[in-house]
């Protein structure tokens, strides 16, 4: 076990992250997808639909704060080589998550009347809103398991199995759209319900396939504490991560909600404008989550093992590869936007809007990096105070308030908003990069205290 661990800070950042990338891409392939899927029953359904991302990303993001946060204290045993309290800390995630997953579909469920009139939705869009919401909703405690599983995988640096299972997802979820939107081989015509009950039926696969991998083919041990001191012990340091981590997030998502009702003030063809050029912009989003990932599992596992150079060059080098990649991705992306917008629809309005979008957000892209990797980093180390507090402070003082500005007061519409989220981006970005720089996370880790007392020891005789 510790020569299969040991390899996690030996292996090159690509090996840990071309598989991330992979997956977070079929991932976005199947937001792809059912945006084309939904575009096809109408223009309407694909806005309507688009408007409730937010609603159901709060639970996306609270997945995926508990799930990084208990993957990178997993990772930190692992590098300092306790593995004893690995499987502790695996069974605590997956019950965290669960719990978590359970609270999101009651919400989603017993709130799908009333957040799409929150959002200003009417008529056919408040209806297909509700729909969709409705049948999510009622499948996401599975989406919150395979959270769980996947950040299992990823704390053991097996992320090319998190791949092969997002890939089985992906396929299915094109299978079922294909098989339920219109009735195919018998089965019912559903629609709009038919896209959301083909994802939840891809999740359950994916689980499915996720956890045979964890208890069959790697047997990774999973222990779930009975007692209550027990189980606080290893939750305790989850929670430290997760609960600052969290703030981030879930204000990106509530400032969405508020951005997303300035669009719908702006007519259907900004808010499917809107839709559309998240879903172009998505994979270079990925690209940086995909590079945040893999230094975050490099970087947890070095704090762990004491080794803080090595964590620094880590970080440096995934800036780069960043910072190359979303200049190569942003140039192609808007040198050829009519082309990729027209994928969508044949709406020429929305093509020459969604142009001007792309490239008012190259300025945000390239701020991305530094947020998503350094701040991804920052939280591995235990340092997700200081995230949440810079994160809360530039998307409700900066983002929100601009975007009003730009967008409604000067007129300016989808063009404005998108600027005020760019400003956003980049000042995190910058934030985090300064946070880091000042080496003040190097003291934050899982076992930094004990490594102090060490040291103090050693230093004493």
């Amino acid at each position: 076990m510790s020569k299969e661990q040991s390899s996690i800070a030996d292996r090159s950042l690509i090996s840990l992250t071309l598989p991330i990338f992979v997956d977070l891409f079929f991932i976005f392939m199947i937001s792809v997808t059912d945006a084309w899927f939904l575009s096809q029953i109408s223009d309407n359904a694909a806005a309507a639909v688009g408007a409730m991302l937010p609603i159901l990303g709060i639970g996306f993001a609270l997945y995926s704060t508990i799930q990084q946060a208990g993957s990178s204290i997993a990772t930190q045993k692992l590098g300092a080589k306790d593995y004893q309290s690995v499987a502790g800390t695996y069974g605590v995630l997956i019950l965290l998550i669960l719990f978590s997953g359970l609270c999101m579909t009651v919400t989603f469920v017993s709130g799908a009347d009333i957040f799409p009139a929150i959002l200003g939705l009417t008529g056919e869009l408040s209806s297909v809103a509700q729909t969709y919401l409705t049948t999510l909703g009622m499948g996401t405690w599975i989406l919150a398991l395979r959270f769980s599983v996947t950040g299992i995988l990823a704390s053991q640096g097996k992320t090319n199995w998190n791949m092969f299972s997002t890939a089985i997802m992906s396929v299915a979820n094109i299978l079922f759209n294909y098989i339920l939107i219109d009735g195919k081989f018998g089965a019912p015509a559903m629609g709009v319900q038919g896209i959301a009950t083909a994802s939840v039926i891809a999740w359950s696969l994916s689980l499915l396939f996720s956890l045979s991998i964890i208890l069959w083919h790697f047997k990774i041990e999973i222990y779930f504490p009975i007692h209550w001191k027990l189980f606080k012990s290893f939750c305790r340091p989850i929670l430290k991560i997760a609960i600052p981590s969290i703030v981030e997030p879930l204000s990106w998502q509530l400032t969405q909600l508020l951005m997303t009702t300035m669009v719908v003030m702006m007519g259907t063809l900004s808010l499917a404008t809107r839709i559309y050029s998240f879903n172009l912009l998505f994979i270079g989003i990925l690209y940086g989550f995909a590079i945040s990932g893999g230094v975050q599992i490099k970087v947890a596992f070095l704090i762990g093992a004491n080794r803080f150079d090595d964590a620094q060059n880590e970080l440096l080098k995934g800036i780069k590869i960043g910072v190359v990649g979303v200049l190569i991705f942003m140039t192609i992306l808007v040198s050829y936007s009519h082309y990729f917008y027209s994928f969508f629809t044949d709406n020429k309005e929305i093509w020459a809007l969604g142009s001007t979008v792309l490239l008012i957000g190259f300025i945000g892209e390239l701020g991305r990096p530094f947020n998503l990797i350094v701040g991804a980093s920052l939280r591995a180390c235990g340092d997700a105070r200081y995230t949440s507090i810079i994160g809360f402070i530039s998307m409700w003082f900066i983002a929100v308030p601009l975007a009003w500005y730009f967008g409604l007061h000067l007129a300016w519409g989808l063009v404005g908003v998108w600027f005020a989220a760019s400003i956003d981006e980049v000042f995190r970005g910058m934030s985090n990069m300064h946070r880091w720089n000042t080496k003040k996370w190097q003291s934050k880790g899982l076992y930094a205290e004990a490594n102090k007392k060490r040291l103090n020891f050693n230093n004493k005789f």
